[in-house]
Formats: structure tokens, C-alpha cells, sequence
């Protein structure tokens, strides 16, 4: 059975303007235990709400009107999905210390002593690369990367089926994201826990990730292994995306931007969603919408590909 299986997912936000599609028929796969799958896309695309839904978070204004998440088989539950917040300050309780917050899992799931807990928090944080006596240190007292690893040990100290990591590396530095992102990966590879990564940073992508996701207006518009995503991009998003980031092994003289703003949630164009932005519309793209096709052992939603 695979770690992750999102079929035909839609998802509502209830709005002024009332039910509204935020994500659209999603589907996604982790097909192995040391697999890392990637969403990307610009703010709004859905891919948070899509990381919500799979660890089984979605708040009480949302809705899940078509498809399935199966983890192994079995509908997803938040005590079998481990998430991992991009701000680490605000996830965790400022008022006791770090050894106190991750000793409290193993105290309530594992009815451990108080001291027995304390250790198995050392141990975790010796896992994330912190010393013994961080568990004494109350989240002000660490910097941010600190307080993400002290999250990260909080998120595997139940040794959960699958992480959601949400942007995790937002807030940090470049040199401490290197770093934060390199234990990530650590852990997905050496202790067999599959993750969704959530990001809007493609250079970030291309360091972790195994498998891309393309969002963009709640659809998947590219799905492809993440060398023959960004060696050949194929949709026109994609390729713009790529076209917006700053290169070091090429000379580039002006970074380009995507021309115009990425639609509201259910405020989509006819036809294909992109199609208002896209540099390569043409008649087809404005009156039908594309489906996912098979493209370069990938999947793609353009008319370009019929």
C-alpha cells in the first residue's frame, strides 16, 4: 500500500460568498517510505489547505465535498500525520520549557513517568541535533532555527506514518534553512518517514524534494520527478515560475514576473485557470478546461499537450 493516496480531492471554504472550491480535484501519491513529494505554488493555490487535509486539520469553515486520502490504505487521521509549522514561536507554548512540551506526548500516548518522558526528550533532541539541556530552555531562550529543530523533535516523537511540513524554513536564514532542510531530508531517508513538503520557494525544491507538485488556482497543473521538472518544464506556469528565480549558473539580466495576480478562491477563469496570465493561450484555452495527461512520466494540465 502507498504512504499517501489523494484521489479526486475537492475542498470547500464557507465565504460571504458562500461554498467555495479552494482545492480541485487533486491527485497525489507517495509511492515510498523515503519519498519526499513537494507542492509548490504561489500564495493562495490551495496547497496549505491540501497539507491541512491530509493530516486530517481542516477548520470548521472547510469541507471536503469529493474524493479520499488514504495513508496505507486507511483514511487519514491527525494522530498517524505528524505537522511541522513554518512559525516554530508561535506552535509552541511559551510558558514551559522544551523538555516539558515534548515529554507531555510521551507522558499522554505512552503513560511514561515524568522522568522516563524527560530522557525520551533528550533523546529526541539529540536526534535533531540539540544538546541534553535543551530540555530546560523555554522557546524564547533559542533562536529560530533551534526552535524548528525542537519542533521537528516534537513532530517524530510519536514516529508518525507521514510528516506535513508547511514551510518550515520561512522564517530562517539561508544558511540555518540549509541546515533545517538537510535534517528533514535526514530524517525521511534514514527513519523511513514519507513527507509533503509545502513551499512557494522552488529553489527550495530542488534541494529536497524527491517529486514536484505544481499548484496553481487549487488544481494540480504539473506533477512530474523533480529533475525532469525543472530540466524541462512543461507547463506555462511552471516555466514562468523558473523564469522568476534568480540563477547563479547562467547570466541573467532581468528576472521576469508573472504578469497579473493569481484568481481568488472560486473566482476562477472559463476554460483552463491560467489562461488570463498564461503567454501561450490560445482559442481552446478560453471555453474548455484541461484535464491531467499523461507528458514525460509526468502528469500536466494543458491544452499544449492534447
Amino acid at each position: 500500500m502507498k504512504p499517501l493516496e489523494v484521489r479526486n480531492l475537492t475542498i470547500q471554504y464557507l465565504t460571504y460568498r458562500g461554498w467555495v472550491d479552494v482545492v480541485s480535484n487533486v491527485d497525489l501519491d507517495i509511492d515510498d517510505k523515503t519519498e519526499i513529494l513537494a507542492v509548490a505554488g504561489e500564495s493562495g493555490c490551495g496547497k496549505t489547505t491540501l497539507g491541512l487535509a491530509i493530516a486530517g486539520l481542516l477548520p470548521p469553515n472547510a469541507r471536503i465535498t469529493s474524493g479520499y486520502i488514504k495513508i496505507y490504505g486507511k483514511n487519514t487521521e491527525s494522530s498517524r500525520v505528524a505537522v511541522i509549522f513554518q512559525d516554530a514561536l508561535t506552535s509552541l507554548n511559551p510558558i514551559l520549557t522544551i523538555g516539558e512540551q515534548i515529554a507531555e506526548i510521551y507522558v499522554h500516548h505512552f503513560s511514561m513517568t515524568r522522568s522516563e518522558a524527560l530522557e525520551e526528550a533528550k533523546r529526541k533532541l539529540s536526534e535533531v541535533g540539540l544538546p541534553d539541556s535543551y530540555v530546560n530552555k523555554y522557546p524564547h531562550e533559542l533562536s529560530g532555527g533551534e526552535r524548528q529543530r525542537a519542533l521537528i523533535a516534537m513532530a517524530i516523537a510519536l514516529k508518525p506514518e507521514l510528516i506535513v511540513a508547511d514551510e518550515p524554513t520561512t522564517a530562517l536564514d539561508v544558511t540555518t534553512q540549509a541546515k533545517v532542510l538537510n535534517m528533514l531530508r535526514s530524517i525521511v531517508k534514514n527513519q523511513s518517514i514519507p513527507m509533503v513538503y509545502i513551499t512557494h520557494d522552488l529553489a527550495l525544491v530542488a534541494h529536497v524534494a524527491d517529486r514536484v507538485a505544481i499548484m496553481y488556482a487549487g488544481q494540480v497543473v504539473e506533477y512530474r520527478d523533480k529533475y525532469s521538472l525543472f530540466n524541462k518544464p512543461l507547463h506555462p506556469y511552471t516555466r514562468a515560475l523558473l523564469d522568476s528565480l534568480p540563477r547563479v549558473d547562467v547570466e541573467v539580466r532581468e528576472l521576469l514576473a508573472i504578469k497579473g495576480e493569481p484568481p481568488l478562491p472560486g473566482v476562477f477563469a472559463k476554460g483552463c485557470r491560467f489562461n488570463p496570465r498564461c503567454p501561450q493561450v490560445f482559442d481552446k484555452c478560453l471555453v474548455e478546461e484541461p484535464g491531467l495527461r499523461a507528458v514525460d512520466n509526468g502528469l500536466v494540465r494543458c491544452h499544449l499537450y492534447a
